[in-house]
């Protein structure tokens, strides 16, 4: 299957961008790479791909910046902001960086497509384009044909040189057509010519095959250099050359081979310095060559090959910016099982990918063996796949081990259907089977296996394709390479068949087999068309489809009223089955191109369509409007699902490489965090709920804030860390340090600055100095640094929330009489923070069973409570020498109560303390302000909760300022809050409510949250354990079931909890409940295990 880029927004044509934000995805290449070019500025790379995709890169950043569609060639010219192009049509268009066009030019004559397309190069300077010896002029057409292969054109000879045989180069006069000269090289004998390249001052030619690259003098046709690389301590096993360039000053040569880069010094032959590199490979039997290219300025070499690309800085060889996408591969079929709780979508051939539509979290990429077909059990759990070799068909589990294996007689040859049975007993497998006794060779044959013994019990010769009905073990079967094998219908045992019917114009091209949910209709589609069958009545029912469309992919309405069809052109078609036509007001343009899965949900309300792009769409059936793109990236397990007004909830990483991109500038999702991000936002919309309209315009997003730390003492040490992050000694324990910060065209709105990932101070509005002058805003600060490395960032944020980038500085505390900070450890889950072993656990744990009001009481909040301080008090002694614990108790746990526990940890907490916040009891959003509150034991009028809330509650906006006002760095709250579902209403808004409240707390402050998502109290359910499901889970993380590495962490217990609560809940038949998790302060241990 062909991987196609497609640009995230719909575009009626190449020209038609319009000056509004545009959501970019980091998709990256999803073919070859063609050519890329640099802007004279050195600020923006245009890359162009075999599936005619252009995608414009920030040089600094990495950041993908925009897609152009179907564009065959493109290099910058003279100007920083326009870009020559020709598209796919051969027009040939200077554009600017948003993709208008500027001006267009006179040539109308069509070359070869990129199916018949081998080499091309784009002078745009010259104004010529050259395809396979082709030469087109953007102004005048075609103009000649000179030569076929590698080609590279000197503006300063006024000559193209071309490789005409595999040992010389030729130059020509595009005017004339005449050849100019002919150099003789010396390269591997039978090896073809590869790449071919002028010098800037054209006095040196290079050129090469895959192991010998020759530099020529022009004036006199001597061969000045030869290089050709050995394996190291292998002489004979020479090292594949990609690709090499001249410097724009001619002066040095930069070599690219598929294991290091060499730099020379064209003049004495002399290596300048090599690099490793490993991420760039070339192709050894193809015509592409890779590239390598110096930037205008001869600072940055950009090498590419493959579907990557980077920099190095040329002065030292060292790797700066990769350029590379963070998405899926292409997407193919999918499957909505478990009760419409899962969606299982195949990515490529070497991952499924598992997305808990309850949780609204994709959950995993499950990896599996290269396979094009696959099948799911209904539960979700079980799956089944054709691997993409001559074993046969294996059984996994979810997290991709095999746990048996299939047996057939014969060797596979084509496959054609799998198909588990609707009870998960049998599996039909249709295909085409080497047979060396036949008269071709081969034999279609349908088997059916025991999917609980894996022993076959059936199989028929003369049928390639078969498909289980859903209320029964029927299985129908065809045969697609007879022209009149008839539609048979068998029953277990599988010998016999009970019906069969003749399908007018024959079986030739029998394809997606279906049976409608109720078995009512059986769907077929053949080379005569899409027929559907009245199973009770025999009755055939051609399905007549728009001209132009041809069905990809099907499924049926839950009420059996509809036969949808995903098109080959991106439609979703609704077939009225009673009135037998397409329904027009019914079709959805769902993708650019064609439609690969379709699932709709049993209630009919919601469908899910994929194309093979790299995204899935959530649509609302009944409005025919798109609720969702859902964004998986199968890599690296990080996902985003995003709706068209710009909401999203999304993996921390996904924010990162997601972003609204506006002109030059952008906009990450996690900058507009508080405005956009919505906590279940995937399974809300499933729920139905109509969520308020976003209070900001994505296109009227101001310029993000700029924000500058400057440190007073100016001592720098720049070998501690890497160069983006300045580093300086001190040696006096206090830093005194400036933000400043400015927002283009707005007003700043809040400064936040961060000591080792904790929030130092939140500066709003009055609290900080404007320059009337600059208008730049500045906040000063004096830290007091603990000994050895710290982390200091800053972040500003304008009038409509949106954040800076972080800037961040290194100081380095040494004091000869102060011993350094313990190293951080590395364990699966990342960098871990150590904990000061001479420091303390200041630990607040409250519980309320009994509250005033009765109808409020909880059964397992006090017992929660006491054994979580307990266990932690245990665990806090294996790292750390001293604990404070306050536990504070039912009548006790009032806001009073409670404030007076941390106003004593705020006083006495040191920097290098740890404080762990522990809360069993109700919690609650208001309705009024929307806050999430803690609900003390005295909140006892239900019928005015709002203004009881506002004056006994502890709303989360204090515990953010406790969590400021504490100076303890390391810092985690848990709240098992239950929410009951008799005293407060609407759970899953509310539930989603405070999650984004504890979200921007935890964000705004460098803390770590963990709360009991959507939690009731289930009494009679687990009884038997004693205690809340999620304490129940958070005890066992805490006893070491949650150690990795012999070591109990903070995002060890997140990890344990989001995998371990869902478990249990399921176990003892509990509502669903998927713990919620936040936090951007560095891991620290809680327990070490002996």
């Amino acid at each position: 299957m062909k991987i196609i880029l497609s640009s995230l927004l719909t575009l009626l044509s190449f020209i038609s961008f319009a000056q509004k934000a545009e959501l970019i995805i980091k998709s990256g290449h999803q073919s070859e790479i063609r050519s890329a070019s640099i802007s004279p500025d050195g600020r923006i790379l245009i890359v162009v791909e075999e599936e005619e995709a252009a995608i414009l890169w920030d040089m600094k950043t990495g950041r993908q910046l925009r897609t152009f569609k179907n564009v065959l060639a493109a290099n910058f010219g003279a100007e920083n902001n326009q870009i020559d192009l020709v598209t796919d049509a051969y027009k040939f268009q200077t554009v600017d960086l948003n993709g208008t066009v500027l001006k267009e030019y006179g040539n109308t004559a069509v070359g070869n497509n990129k199916d018949n397309r081998l080499t091309f190069n784009y002078f745009n300077n010259e104004g010529f384009l050259d395809v396979d010896g082709f030469i087109y002029d953007k102004e005048k057409g075609f103009i000649r044909r000179i030569s076929h292969g590698s080609q590279d054109y000197s503006p300063k000879l006024k000559l193209l040189a071309t490789s005409e045989q595999s040992n010389e180069i030729s130059l020509y006069d595009i005017t004339s057509g005449e050849k100019q000269n002919t150099f003789p090289l010396k390269l591997e004998p039978g090896e073809d010519f590869k790449y071919i390249q002028i010098s800037p001052d054209g006095t040196l030619l290079l050129g090469g095959d895959n192991y010998v690259l020759n530099v020529v003098d022009v004036a006199s046709k001597s061969i000045l250099r030869s290089f050709s690389y050995f394996e190291e301590g292998d002489n004979k096993t020479k090292v594949h050359i990609i690709n090499a360039s001249f410097s724009p000053d001619s002066k040095k040569l930069a070599v690219l081979t598929d294991e290091f880069v060499v730099l020379y010094d064209v003049a004495s032959g002399k290596q300048l310095w090599k690099s490793a590199q490993s991420k760039i490979s070339g192709d050894i039997y193809g015509v592409n060559h890779g590239i390598a290219k110096f930037s205008l300025d001869g600072n940055k070499i950009l090498l590419g090959g493959s579907k990557n690309l980077l920099t190095l800085n040329a002065a030292t060889g060292k790797h700066e910016i990769e350029f590379v996408g963070t998405v899926a591969n292409w997407l193919d079929d999918q499957y909505l099982v478990n009760n419409d709780e899962t969606l299982i979508i195949k990515s490529g051939v070497q991952h499924l990918l598992k997305w808990n539509l309850s949780s609204g979290l994709m959950e995993k990429a499950i990896p599996i063996d290269y396979t094009n077909f696959f099948t799911v059990n209904a539960s979700g759990n079980r799956f089944y796949s054709l691997p993409d070799d001559t074993s046969f068909l294996t059984e996994f589990n979810t997290s991709g081990k095999e746990k048996a294996s299939f047996v057939s007689t014969n060797v596979r040859n084509l496959d054609n259907s799998l198909s588990l049975s609707f009870d998960g007993k049998f599996i039909a497998v249709g295909g085409v089977y080497y047979c060396a006794t036949c008269e071709n060779t081969s034999i279609t044959k349908l088997e059916v296996f025991d999917a609980k013994t894996y022993k076959r019990i059936a199989a028929k010769s003369n049928l390639s394709h078969g498909v289980f009905a859903h209320t029964s073990n029927r299985l129908a079967a065809i045969n697609d390479y007879e022209a009149n094998s008839p539609l048979s219908f068998y029953s277990f045992p599988f010998i016999t068949p009970s019906l069969q019917i003749a399908l007018p114009g024959g079986s030739n091209g029998s394809s997606n087999l279906m049976f409608s949910p109720n078995d009512k209709y059986f769907a077929i589609k053949t080379a005569n068309g899409v027929m559907l069958i009245e199973l009770a009545t025999k009755r055939i029912i051609k399905v007549d489809l728009p001209e132009g469309s041809t069905s990809l992919t099907n499924a049926f309405s839950a009420d059996e009223l509809y036969y949808i069809v995903g098109t080959d052109t991106g439609d979703v078609l609704f077939y009225d089955i009673n009135a037998e036509r397409v329904e027009p007001s019914l079709t959805i343009k769902a993708h650019l191109q064609a439609v690969e899965g379709i699932s709709l949900t049993k209630n009919g309300k919601y469908l899910f369509t994929n194309s093979n792009e790299y995204f899935i769409k959530l649509w609302d059936v009944k409005e025919h409007t798109l609720l969702a793109t859902l964004y998986p990236n199968p890599k690296t397990s990080d996902w985003a699902v995003i709706t068209p007004d710009g909401r999203f909830e999304a993996s921390a990483k996904a924010q990162e490489d997601m972003y609204f991109v506006k002109g030059l500038s952008y906009f990450p999702l996690s900058v507009l965090y508080e405005k956009l991000y919505t906590p279940k936002l995937l399974s809300r919309l499933l729920n139905g709920e109509k969520l308020d309209k976003v209070d900001i315009d994505i296109n009227t997003i101001k310029t993000a804030p700029i924000v500058k730390i400057q440190y007073a003492e100016k001592q720098r040490n720049l070998n501690v860390v890497d160069d983006k992050i300045p580093a300086y000694q001190n040696t006096t324990g206090l830093a005194e340090i400036t933000v400043t910060a400015s927002a283009e065209d707005d007003k700043i709105d809040e400064i936040r600055l961060f000591h080792n990932g904790k929030i130092v101070n939140l500066a709003t509005r009055g609290l900080f100095v404007t320059d009337n002058v600059s208008g730049n805003e500045t906040k000063k600060y004096t830290l007091n640094l603990l000994p050895g490395a710290n982390a200091i960032r800053a972040v500003a944020l304008n009038s409509q929330r949106t954040e800076s980038d972080p800037d961040e500085i290194l100081v380095n505390f040494a004091n000869g009489n102060t011993p350094a900070n313990v190293p951080a450890k590395v364990n699966a889950n990342g960098i871990i923070d150590a904990v000061d072993k001479n420091a303390t656990l200041h630990l607040i744990v409250v519980g309320i069973n009994k509250y005033q009001n009765e109808k409020l009481s909880l059964n397992y909040a006090l017992a929660d409570a006491k054994a979580f301080k307990d266990e932690t008090e245990l665990g806090a002694k294996t790292i750390i020498s001293n604990t404070k614990t306050y536990f504070v108790t039912d009548e006790k746990a009032n806001k009073l109560g409670i404030e007076k526990a941390f106003k004593e940890v705020q006083q006495n907490a040191k920097p290098q303390d740890v404080l762990v916040f522990y809360y069993a009891g109700h919690g609650v959003i208001s309705e009024k302000n929307k806050e999430f509150y803690l609900v003390p034991t005295d909140v006892a009028d239900l019928k005015n909760v709002d203004e009881t809330l506002s004056q006994k509650g502890i709303p989360s906006k204090l515990l953010q300022q406790y969590a400021i006002d504490i100076a303890a760095q390391k810092q985690v709250f848990i709240l098992d809050a239950c929410q009951s579902a008799g005293a407060f209403a609407q759970l899953m808004t509310n539930d989603a409510n405070q999650q984004k409240s504890l979200a921007v707390v935890a964000r705004s402050t460098g803390t770590h949250w963990i709360a009991a998502s959507g939690s009731q109290q289930f009494a009679n359910e687990f009884s038997q354990l004693g205690h809340g499901a999620f304490t129940y889970v958070l005890l066992q993380a805490l006893k070491g079931e949650a150690a990795n590495n012999k070591m109990v962490t903070v995002n060890g217990l997140k990890n344990f909890l989001q995998t371990g609560v869902p478990a249990l809940m399921k176990k003892y038949n509990g509502s669903a409940q998927y713990p919620a998790s936040y936090g951007l302060g560095n891991d620290f241990p809680v327990e070490v295990m002996k």
